[in-house]
């Protein structure tokens, strides 16, 4: 009897993986231009996800369909259109920057599509929202952070830098300035630039002129870069923090010593990684790319882990993984999720809570300072 039993599981075991069928997963990503950094790294970690696991409990296997927006607003809405309607996958992972996400997510409503974001951080991006989820936190708490930091080390006067074209900037600010004029800092001026600028010798001056005990920088990497290595050339001594936005090697690239100190807020950094995931995630990323395992690359890598949890939920309830309302619904109430940068619960509004970090450059690396919170 057991022996009869025995065969017809391995039977049933061998027609469900006979049946098995392509589940298309949409990517986004920003994989050339000027925020390339961001997609190929968000790649890089999304490829060791993949190759850990790309079968689902039933057999199914996953498909990654990736698209270049080139970080361009209108790429992306387009790249999401195409992905719906072309390529008919169950679910889009995308974008990075904040703008690109904000032009995606219309599409992914109109069409009931689930799609999740691993780093755009600006609260629109989800508000209002039913098919749009985020696997990162958003910029009140990364601009609370920035700001709690400050204070907390006696800087009560800050000058803000932000990048207005990037919605992702404008959002962060905002936040940063209410932090910090709440917990009594004094923010002397915002200085605006906008992505492409080469030439911050009128901001520097300004910074300058103004002396503040902290330098608040909201934008992204190659604007950062060019920045503080015009302010050290100025001598402008001034700590420097930023986001996000700035924490990839590029930084010290372009920038060279004058990046010593550069403190940012980031959703992972490797030196606090503890659990298990996180340690063989690390371990994979050392041995495929031989170098540290950054932020963008372990975001996009839980955004891909929720989403098959998700579809493997919709399986033991019966329904099938490209089932995108089911899909939607179980990332939408995702609760202790154990990612890599850390567990991962949605709150009522599709946005991840979880604890952030502090980095600073030193010695031309990137080094893990402190963990905070939610």
């Amino acid at each position: 009897m057991k022996k009869l039993l025995s065969i017809a599981a391995a039977a049933a075991l061998i027609g469900t993986f006979a049946s098995a069928k392509e589940v298309k997963v949409g990517v986004v990503l920003p994989l050339t231009g000027p925020i390339a950094a961001f997609g190929q790294t968000s790649k890089g970690g999304l490829d060791i996800a993949y190759e850990q696991n790309h079968k689902l409990k039933n057999g199914d296997e996953v498909k990654l369909v990736v698209l270049d927006d080139r970080g361009d607003k209108v790429e992306a809405a387009t790249a999401a259109k195409r992905l719906i309607d072309k390529d008919g996958v169950t679910v889009i992972l995308g974008e990075v920057a904040s703008g690109n996400s904000m032009a995606m997510a219309p599409i992914a409503e109109k069409n009931k599509t689930p799609m999740i974001t691993h780093a755009s951080t600006n609260p629109r991006v989800t508000k209002g929202k039913k098919y749009v989820t985020r696997a990162c936190f958003i910029d009140p708490f990364q601009g609370a952070v920035m700001a709690k930091y400050a204070l907390d080390h006696g800087m009560k006067t800050a000058v803000v830098v932000t990048d207005a074209k990037q919605d992702y900037s404008v959002g962060l600010s905002k936040a940063f300035k209410k932090a910090y004029t709440a917990g009594g800092g004094k923010v002397l001026k915002t200085v605006l630039i906008n992505s492409g600028d080469k030439d911050f010798n009128a901001q520097v001056a300004t910074i300058k002129e103004l002396h503040p005990d902290i330098v608040a920088f909201t934008g992204y990497y190659p604007e950062a870069a060019l920045l503080v290595k015009q302010a050290r050339a100025m001598g402008v001594n001034t700590p420097f923090i930023g986001a996000d936005g700035v924490g990839f090697p590029e930084l010290i690239k372009i920038a060279g010593k004058a990046a010593e100190g550069f403190m940012y807020t980031d959703h992972f950094n490797e030196a606090a990684a503890s659990s298990p995931e996180a340690k063989a995630y690390v371990e994979a990323f050392h041995k495929k790319y031989n170098k540290p395992a950054d932020s963008m690359g372990a975001l996009a890598a839980d955004a891909y882990g929720m989403i098959l949890s998700a579809m493997n939920q919709c399986i033991d309830e019966g329904k099938a993984p490209t089932d995108k309302e089911c899909v939607n619904d179980k990332l939408r109430h995702t609760k202790g999720y154990k990612g890599i940068t850390g567990v991962i619960t949605i709150n009522e509004n599709g946005d991840a809570v979880k604890s952030a970090v502090i980095n600073e450059v030193k010695d031309g690396k990137f080094v893990y300072k402190t963990t905070v919170n939610p």
